[in-house]
C-alpha cells in the first residue's frame, strides 16, 4: 500500500481570507477618500475593483510579491485619487527609496489590526480534514504567510489537532519538491486557490493537484493553463480521491 501525503494552502482554500481583505481594503480607500477629498469611481464594489488593480500592480513590481508593506497600497491611492496615472504611481511607492509618512504608517496600522479577524471557514473544510485525518494521513498546510498567524486560524477553528505541520515557504517548484524529500511518502496531493503558486510549480514537481477556486485571484494568472488539474467547487470533493491512494 503507497503511503499518501496531502499538502495544503491556507489562505482562501482552508478559510474565506478574501472576504476579511476586502473589508480592510475598503476600509483603507474609504479613509483616503476622505483625507483627499476624492472618491473612487463609483461602481457596485464600492471601490473593490478600482483598488484591487493598484493593489496587484503594485505587487507585480514589487520583491515581496503580495506581501509589500500595505502602507505603499494606502500612499498609491492617495496618488491616483490625486490625479496621478497607475503606472506612475506604482513606480513611486516601489521605489526602494520611498518612506511613509506618518498618515500612511496609521493606515498601515489599521490595515494589518483589520486582517487580524478570524476569517470563515470555505465549505467543506472541515469535513473534508476530518476524513483525511481519520485515514491517518499526513496533512500540510503550506503557506507564505507567517506559520503563528496560520497556526492561530486553525486553533481559532479547532482544526490544529488535524495538522501535522505548518510551514512557511515561497512556492516554487523547488520548494515543492523539498517538501516531498521531507514527507518520504510515495503519492503527493496539494490543494490551493491560485494557479501561479499552488498548483502549477506542485503539479511540476510530481503533485496530484486539485485547484479550489477562490474569491480574489491576480490578473497575471487569468490566462494560465487549469486543464491538468482536477478544478473543485467544495473542499471535501478530494477526499474520494485521495482516500483512494490508501485502499
Amino acid at each position: 500500500m503507497e503511503t499518501t501525503y496531502l499538502f495544503t494552502d491556507a489562505d482562501n482554500t482552508l478559510w474565506n481570507t478574501d472576504a476579511v481583505f476586502a473589508a480592510a481594503q475598503l476600509d483603507m480607500l474609504h479613509e483616503i477618500e476622505r483625507i483627499t477629498g476624492r472618491n473612487a469611481p463609483a461602481d457596485e464594489d464600492r471601490g473593490l475593483a478600482f483598488l484591487r488593480n493598484l493593489d496587484q500592480r503594485i505587487a507585480a513590481a514589487h520583491p515581496d510579491y503580495l506581501r509589500y508593506p500595505p502602507g505603499l497600497l494606502a500612499y498609491g491611492l492617495t496618488l491616483v485619487l490625486e490625479g496621478e496615472e497607475v503606472e506612475e504611481a506604482v513606480a513611486r511607492v516601489t521605489d526602494p527609496g520611498i518612506g511613509l509618512g506618518s498618515g500612511f504608517e496609521a493606515a498601515q496600522a489599521r490595515f494589518l489590526d483589520l486582517i487580524r479577524r478570524l476569517p470563515p471557514l470555505r465549505e467543506g473544510v472541515r469535513e473534508g480534514l476530518i476524513a483525511i485525518s481519520n485515514a491517518d494521513i499526513s496533512i500540510t498546510v503550506v503557506t507564505e504567510e507567517r506559520v503563528e498567524r496560520c497556526r492561530q486560524f486553525l486553533a481559532g477553528h479547532g482544526l490544529e489537532d488535524m495538522i501535522t505541520d505548518v510551514v512557511s515557504v515561497r512556492k516554487t517548484t523547488e520548494a515543492y519538491l523539498d517538501l516531498r524529500r521531507n514527507a518520504a511518502s510515495a503519492r503527493y496531493f496539494m490543494v490551493g486557490d491560485q494557479i501561479d503558486r499552488d498548483i502549477l510549480p506542485a503539479a511540476a514537481a510530481g503533485y496530484s493537484t486539485f485547484y479550489f477556486p477562490g474569491g480574489f485571484s491576480p490578473y497575471w494568472a487569468s490566462e494560465l493553463d487549469t486543464s491538468k488539474t482536477k478544478q473543485i467547487d467544495r473542499y471535501d470533493a478530494i477526499v474520494s480521491d485521495v482516500l483512494a491512494e490508501t485502499a
